[in-house]
């Protein structure tokens, strides 16, 4: 038997008694591709990539070793409340905003 909690406050719901929702969510680059002119055309672009190559060596600025993944994927799940809060607000952004004040 598979065993399934919730992933913000992490009840049990291998039971079946409470519903599980599943959120996938999927990150990637926007990329907006500029208008090809003359003048990029007209440019030599082996020339452009060696002088910058250059100038990092000369600069002896380390280049990161690991790669930030184009794209992403992720899967959660949540129990029916966790489900009900991260569709009012998905990115939770009510939550940063309001302080929390324990009850004294």
């Amino acid at each position: 038997m598979r065993h399934f909690s919730c992933d913000l406050c992490g009840k049990d719901m291998t039971s079946g008694s409470d519903a599980r929702f599943v959120v996938r969510m999927e990150s990637f680059p926007a990329v907006c591709p500029g208008e090809l002119t003359e003048a990029d055309l007209d440019q030599d672009h082996i020339d452009t990539m060696a002088e910058m190559l250059a100038e990092l060596e000369e600069s002896g600025v380390e280049l990161p070793t690991e790669a930030v993944p184009d794209r992403q994927a992720k899967e959660y799940d949540l129990c029916s409340a966790c489900y009900q809060k991260f569709l009012a607000d998905p990115l939770g952004r009510d939550r940063s905003r309001k302080p929390h004040f324990s009850k004294n």
